[in-house]
């Protein structure tokens, strides 16, 4: 599933007569395929169950309070979490806020550390993403972040 968004000018520049052969002439091999909408529409009657939105709760306080370990490196400049996405900064000294240069590429060596430990994420520049789908048990975010500890100490030390 998926949805294409522009302002009003963009838009109106696809808008023609037929015979001037304008529209936005892009699109995928399954767009408004029956059975992917159908699928769409099951899933999101189950994430409105309340078993579900339990177990994202839980899953959100296990995720929080593993990130809580990575308080104890220096190179941890902020952990922002809302739900299940999270942000780890990494900062070169977290007592003056003094950010790493983009240069070094911080975010994406410890990124890089996470994928040999079989972790696959991404930074946005001195920023680890983590984004754990629901369906990630409690276990599984524990080894995400400990990959995410473990790399740190390698790459930021």
């Amino acid at each position: 599933m998926a949805a294409t968004l522009t302002t009003q000018a963009i838009f109106d520049v696809f808008l023609g007569d037929y015979a001037e052969f304008k529209t936005f002439f892009h699109g995928h091999s399954y767009t408004g395929n029956q059975l992917a909408c159908a699928t769409a529409l099951a899933s999101l009657q189950l994430l409105q169950t309340r078993a579900s939105r339990q177990a994202r709760a839980r899953l959100e306080t296990e995720l929080r309070q593993n990130l809580a370990e990575l308080w104890k490196f220096p190179t941890v400049g902020d952990i922002r979490q809302v739900g299940l996405m999270a942000g780890i900064e990494l900062v070169a000294d977290w007592r003056a806020r003094r950010p790493f240069d983009l240069g070094q590429r911080a975010g994406s060596r410890v990124c890089q550390a996470m994928a040999r430990r079989g972790v696959l994420t991404r930074p946005i520049g001195n920023v680890v993403v983590l984004m754990p789908p629901y369906g990630t048990t409690p276990s599984q975010v524990t080894t995400i972040v400990d990959a995410l500890a473990d790399s740190i100490g390698e790459v930021l030390g």
